[in-house]
């Protein structure tokens, strides 16, 4: 997930969602992959949908 991307996500998504995005990305960053896995997990489970999970993201950071 850290690495994952491409050169045209700012074609793909609308901005505030890359934001979003780069939230997530930022979190896990300095993470492990099982603690970043675990993390990702975690916040799935408290969220109902994809926005409330950003939402999420936007608190934690």
């Amino acid at each position: 997930i850290t690495k994952s991307g491409t050169r045209k996500e700012d074609l793909l998504f609308k901005k505030e969602d890359l934001q979003k995005m780069n939230v997530l990305r930022r979190l896990i960053a300095p993470m492990g992959n099982m603690e970043a896995i675990e993390f990702l997990i975690g916040k799935l489970r408290e969220t109902k949908n994809n926005a409330e999970f950003f939402d999420s993201m936007n608190k934690s950071a």
